[in-house]
């Protein structure tokens, strides 16, 4: 700790000298920039582009399939709404916590009979 005071005794003008070199190095920082009044040549002599737009084109609407549009609407009918084997013990807990049959039944848009059979497989 002795070795401390002694340095600073001995350069006592560098910690002005940093000072001095510190300032003018925060003041050219903060100095204005001086503003270019012309323009470079090259500049000048090209006219400015102007962007081209992007326009997508709209393309027709495909057409249906002739078998797809044939086929009567009546023919096959949609399976009953499955509730995946994961989603099962959230509908248990549902109907435990006060929701009734048809309310789960209308949240998970299944029959009752689903949410039935689930509850007796418990």
């Amino acid at each position: 700790m002795s070795d401390r005071p002694q340095q600073q005794r001995q350069f006592p003008g560098d910690d002005r000298e940093q000072i001095v070199r510190a300032r003018s190095a925060a003041e050219a920082l903060f100095a204005p920039k001086p503003q270019i009044t012309e323009q470079p040549v090259s500049e000048t002599l090209q006219p400015p582009h102007s962007r081209k737009p992007r326009v997508l084109p709209i393309l027709p609407p495909a057409r249906l399939r002739q078998k797809t549009a044939d086929a009567p609407a009546a023919a096959e009918q949609p399976a009953a709404p499955e509730i995946p084997v994961n989603k099962r013990s959230r509908v248990r807990t549902l109907v435990k916590y006060g929701m009734s049959v048809s309310q789960v039944a209308d949240l998970y848009r299944v029959p009752a009979a689903t949410i039935e059979r689930i509850l007796r497989k418990a």
